[in-house]
């Protein structure tokens, strides 16, 4: 995948995706571009339940509140980006299930996993 208004070269300086993107975002490599964050970045829409924006949206403000470094923007997208690399970093081997609540409960935490079923019930 080639950066958002490039050339379509997929080298390492314009990749979006896999570990060259984990690596600018961590800081590695060498890509010095002068283009906002966010247009190196693919658009992909997502449906969130009204309970995930709210509380996505409080946990932006706790992040931010907390920051002493402000040169980067920290939005709603920005958590989501990394909740999904952590998804494919950390957990991916772990994924397992036929609906939603099947993949979500395999990658939780066990206790937090049975105390949820617990209120469920």
């Amino acid at each position: 995948m080639a950066k958002i208004g490039g050339t379509g070269d997929t080298g390492k300086s314009g990749a979006v995706g896999g570990s060259a993107v984990l690596g600018q975002l961590i800081g590695e490599g060498d890509d010095q571009s002068d283009d906002p964050k966010w247009a190196t970045l693919e658009r992909k829409e997502a449906r969130l339940r009204a309970d995930q924006l709210s509380d996505l949206a409080d946990l932006r403000r706790h992040v931010n509140a907390r920051r002493q470094d402000r040169s980067e923007i920290i939005t709603d997208n920005t958590l989501i980006r990394v909740a999904v690399d952590l998804l494919l970093k950390v957990y991916a081997g772990r994924l397992r299930g036929d609906t939603e609540e099947d993949l979500l409960h395999s990658v939780m935490p066990r206790r937090r996993a049975a105390a949820q079923q617990e209120e469920a019930s």
